[in-house]
């Protein structure tokens, strides 16, 4: 074969992969905020996710710990209309017709980097009716894992049982019990004092009874975010700092310079419900 062909054939095989390539890359959006970008390359039947981010980084992450997985963008700017859908229990699954399908991502499979790349890539995922449906990498705009941490929505939201109180506010954030750190898009610097408006009430268990207000509930949970803080209570976090304590008071002086973050404080999040509506300011000294 002549050097020409060799080359024509190479740039051929690079534009085929780089296809390929494009139509598998996503934006992942983890439950603590981060993002990263890379090939979705296959979810395991024992809820692995892998990502290849680069060809020496492949990332193995728990499917739990993933919020979104957005393929037509950077997980930002997303619609209000997707946000009240992806705050439900349900994964929500947007196809690029426009059209879109509530249930749960079983399995991503097939395709390079996966344990069968002779197949065609597909994600497959099961529909509140119970049935499977398989979809290639080009039909997937973006897939909400449940209970999306991030919607900071108003009184278009509600939980039961009366928990989220306070959606009314005007320019309020709202930080579900269920979700990671909520991003507030505030930067702030280092010993500057931040103002906390903050009004609801969250459910830590499947105990009903088991509630708080942001100051916290009179117990501690060694496995939560901040074991020494009072559980359920209001926790904060610049950039990927240590957390510190929030709770119920109306001002709180910044550890360190950056982005601030929101949560709630406990272990495990999935059996929680409810949320706090966060209302900041920035306090002149």
């Amino acid at each position: 074969m002549s050097q020409k062909w060799v080359i024509a054939f190479t740039v051929l095989w690079l534009g085929i992969g780089a296809i390929g390539s494009a139509q598998d890359r996503a934006t992942v959006q983890m439950r603590d905020g981060s993002k990263f970008e890379g090939r979705i390359e296959e979810l395991t039947a024992n809820g692995e996710l892998f990502v290849r981010v680069s060809q020496n980084d492949q990332r193995r992450v728990p499917v739990t710990s993933v919020a979104l997985i957005d393929k037509a963008g950077g997980a930002s700017g997303l619609p209000d209309t997707e946000l009240r859908e992806a705050t439900g229990s349900e994964h929500l699954l947007l196809l690029s017709n426009g059209s879109s399908v509530k249930g749960r991502l079983v399995a991503i499979r097939g395709g390079q980097g996966s344990a069968n790349e002779d197949q065609p890539r597909t994600y497959v995922f099961r529909s509140s009716d119970g049935r499977d449906q398989s979809f290639g990498p080009d039909q997937v705009s973006r897939v909400y894992l449940g209970t999306y941490p991030f919607a900071a929505l108003s009184g278009s939201v509600s939980n039961t049982a009366g928990l989220d109180a306070g959606f009314d506010t005007p320019g309020s954030l709202r930080v579900p019990a269920s979700g990671g750190w909520v991003d507030t898009g505030m930067r702030v610097r280092r010993g500057e004092l931040i103002s906390f408006n903050t009004s609801g009430e969250v459910q830590l268990s499947e105990n009903s009874n088991d509630r708080a207000r942001a100051a916290g509930t009179p117990r501690t949970s060694p496995g939560a975010t901040l074991p020494n803080a009072y559980a359920g209570a209001l926790i904060g976090r610049v950039g990927n700092s240590q957390p510190f304590a929030i709770g119920d008071q109306a001002s709180v002086p910044m550890p360190f310079d950056g982005i601030l973050y929101l949560a709630v404080n406990d272990d495990d999040r999935r059996d929680n419900a409810g949320a706090f509506v966060v209302s900041l300011g920035r306090n002149r000294r």
